[in-house]
């Protein structure tokens, strides 16, 4: 039995900020992860503007960084889309394949101890320690384990299981995310996406509750689609010869027809991988005794984009400053540990809350929600912001509510009430 400080279940983002953090302490750490690195990883790959908060980030964009990315277009359903340019980032392009890796590696050279292409199999809290059981057989002892193996992991399963909590997050708490990635040539992504790098979206693609999108990296396209878990069902029970993957292809037609995608470049089936995202804003609570998640096993994601790079590595160094207070005292009780579920909550706890009222707003009126923004410049701003995650929600909320109700009066009932039309501009691909 091999002798560590924390195990860390899991090496995405999450597991590996914790990890790299925690060696940086000088404490003895083990990332485990099922898969070997690099690896693939079904996602966007947009980093908001709060990861500047990391100097092993920003002190290494050569690393990874694709582009930077200064417009977005969303469409709506009906066809009508806002069109934002701003002269700095509202969000950074990385490819998960090369960006993950690179944070497996910084924890690495920081001291922690890697074991790839091995499961954990099963844990056991006891009075003084954890014994981490892997599918090879040995067992690793520590303090504590940290839980970061995405939506479905084991130790927020022991988490739910000990507080009585549904062991599952409910469909409507899961998005699916189905994407691929594709060369398309610096020459076509210059003249069409431009030196902006647009990012794409339409929302409620074919009437469905969710989105489609389009980031443009470097030379290459990142094309997927989000749906909760619910909507999807519902699709198929609607009509049992739907399916998502042919969803995602129909997605890619409209692309082709809005000249934001190549004509010539064919995407079949296999070249498409899927990833559930848990939407449920954070998982209640998120440490027990000597246990603790972050990432996407502690369900902190973005309910309005599913953005969730941010906070994989946020809660990873919170994690970690948490542990960094304990380990003094060798006290790593849930009373202790939950200075950690605190330190999330007090942070972004609310814009996790919020951003869950904004996508129930914006499924429920989005044509009208982006009619309001392409018309006026400070809703414009604030929509663009808040769903990419560069502005606190929770701060904001008030002045876009007001914005919508001022979009309500200006644009659809003095337009009624006068009897004239208002028009929305078109936004067309240059290679339309």
């Amino acid at each position: 039995m091999t002798r560590f400080d924390v195990v860390v279940e899991g090496a995405g983002p999450a597991g590996a900020t914790a990890a790299y953090y925690l060696a940086k302490q000088g404490r003895s750490v083990a990332l485990v992860d099922r898969a070997k690195f690099p690896r693939e990883k079904a996602c966007g790959g947009g980093l908001c503007v709060h990861i500047e908060e990391f100097d092993h980030i920003v002190d290494n964009w050569d690393d990874f960084l694709e582009s930077k990315c200064t417009r977005g277009i969303v469409y709506g359903p009906d066809g009508l889309a806002v069109d934002y340019t701003q002269e700095t980032p509202f969000f950074y392009n990385i490819r998960r394949y090369t960006f993950d890796n690179k944070l497996v590696e910084y924890a690495v050279e920081a001291g922690a101890t890697l074991m790839e292409g091995i499961a954990v199999k099963d844990f056991q809290v006891e009075p003084d320690k954890v014994i981490t059981e892997l599918r090879d057989g040995s067992t690793l002892e520590s303090e504590v384990i940290i839980g970061a193996g995405g939506a479905f992991d084991m130790v927020a399963r022991r988490i739910r299981a000990d507080e009585g909590l549904p062991m599952k997050w409910a469909d409507e708490d899961i998005a699916t995310a189905l994407y691929f990635e594709i060369e398309v040539g610096r020459e076509y992504m210059d003249a069409v996406y431009g030196p902006e790098r647009i990012s794409m979206a339409h929302i409620k693609f074919n009437g469905l509750d969710g989105y489609g999108w389009s980031f443009s990296k470097d030379t290459v396209l990142n094309v997927g689609i989000g749906c909760p878990r619910s909507t999807i069902r519902r699709a198929k029970a609607d009509n049992p010869g739907w399916d998502e993957r042919q969803y995602l292809l129909d997605y890619v037609a409209t692309l082709k027809e809005q000249g934001w995608f190549p004509r010539d470049l064919e995407v079949t089936r296999d070249m498409l991988a899927g990833s559930n995202i848990p939407v449920g804003m954070g998982l209640q609570p998120s440490a027990g005794d000597r246990m603790m998640v972050i990432g996407d096993a502690g369900g902190f994601v973005s309910p309005l984009s599913g953005e969730g790079l941010y906070y994989a590595v946020d809660s990873g160094q919170l994690a970690a400053e948490t542990l960094d207070g304990l380990f003094e005292g060798g006290q790593f009780s849930k009373a202790e540990l939950m200075h950690y579920h605190r330190a999330w909550r007090n942070k972004w706890g609310d814009d996790l809350e919020w951003l869950k009222v904004a996508w129930h707003l914006l499924m429920f009126m989005p044509s009208s929600l982006i009619r309001y923004a392409a018309l006026d410049e400070e809703t414009k701003m604030f929509f663009t912001h808040m769903f990419v995650g560069s502005m606190p929600a929770y701060k904001i909320k008030n002045r876009v509510l007001a914005l919508i109700a001022e979009g309500v009066l200006k644009q659809d009932v003095l337009p009624l009430l006068q009897r004239r039309e208002v028009l929305v501009p078109e936004v067309r691909s240059p290679a339309a």
